[in-house]
């Protein structure tokens, strides 16, 4: 199932360079981020908006404030939000409304319903002109997806802390992650080369994650694989794939499992056993065999997810390069009106 740009089997891009200093980049915005977060007239309730990779980036930062908040926190696709029209979307709400590129209009014109509701609204964007960024009065800009990963996540820790939380260890952990980024990345190289040779060419890819890396893994299958490979792929919950999809595994059956370090990982194991006895191979991605340098035990969890981001990246540049397709390449998005 391709039809996309094909350009040869070719050696694997090189590890971008703008990692490090992305993720660093990010880390000068806290203060500004704290300071709007604190100053917010009324915060009851915040909605987390986005659409496709930016949906799914907003996970990591969900389900740290399920665990940690005492406000209620949802996450919804833009247009889903502004056609729902829930009447808690106005004063007291808080909106961050993500889109990497800044133009997604259906983000966009989410985020223009909810600031003419009375609700406070962030942007998180790559772009500071883009229509996201035009459409509020607050965003937030980063260099590069790693860099918004860490806005996302500094906007949680703003928010717990404005409920009298401490959160002193968690921006430790953030400080430290850049450099411990660069090392992940490299020592995943081998694995990522791995999983794209073996996996390049079966019939579906199926994806099994759990908590702080759903997310992630939502994002690899449905915009690397899907939009970019035009592969069939789906990422499963842990638990739902014991709620139908494990009847379609036996032993000719590939697939990728994330296990993470955090509460949900039984849930990964769980998965795994099942795996190991009744299907093919499973290609393992877990997040304690990851090398993080300066990263306490206690706090691997909290930033797991976003190095698993840059990963992804790699594992699709390790795709493309024994595809031969490139990640550039689309059949119908941006192609024409849709």
């Amino acid at each position: 199932m391709t039809d996309g740009t094909f350009i040869g089997i070719q050696p694997v891009k090189e590890i971008p360079g703008n990692i490090r200093g992305s993720q660093e980049h990010a880390l000068t915005l806290w203060s500004e981020i704290r300071s709007y977060i604190l100053g917010l007239p009324e915060l009851s309730r915040v909605y987390l908006v986005g659409a496709g990779g930016s949906l799914s980036g907003l996970h990591a930062a969900q389900y740290f404030l399920d665990r940690r908040a005492t406000t209620p926190v949802t996450s919804v696709n833009s247009d889903e939000f502004y056609h729902r029209a829930s009447p808690g979307v106005g004063p007291g709400a808080l909106v961050i409304a993500f889109s990497a590129a800044g133009m997604t209009p259906e983000t966009a014109q989410a985020a223009s319903w909810a600031q003419d509701r009375g609700a406070s609204v962030a942007a998180v964007t790559l772009n500071a002109e883009g229509t996201l960024a035009n459409a509020v009065t607050k965003a937030f800009v980063a260099k590069t997806g790693d860099g918004n990963q860490i806005l996302l996540q500094l906007l949680a820790l703003a928010i717990l802390e404005r409920e009298g939380q401490g959160v002193a260890a968690e921006l430790s952990a953030l400080n430290a992650l850049p450099a411990a980024t660069e090392t992940a990345v490299h020592a995943f190289e081998p694995c990522a080369a791995k999983i794209a040779e073996n996996m390049k060419d079966v019939p579906v890819t199926y994806l099994i994650a759990s908590g702080s890396l759903q997310g992630m893994g939502s994002t690899f299958t449905s915009c690397f694989l899907q939009e970019m490979q035009w592969m069939h792929a789906a990422t499963i919950n842990a638990n739902e794939f014991f709620q139908g999809p494990f009847e379609v595994f036996d032993k000719d059956t590939k697939s990728i499992l994330y296990l993470p370090e955090d509460e949900t990982r039984p849930m990964a194991e769980r998965a795994d056993r099942f795996l190991e006895e009744h299907s093919g191979e499973t290609y393992r991605v877990d997040s304690r065999d990851l090398e993080l340098p300066g990263i306490p035990q206690k706090l691997r969890a909290f930033v797991a997810p976003l190095v698993f981001y840059p990963l992804a990246f790699r594992l699709a540049a390790h795709y493309a390069a024994v595809r031969g397709y490139s990640l550039e390449g689309r059949r119908y998005m941006w192609q024409f009106a849709y």
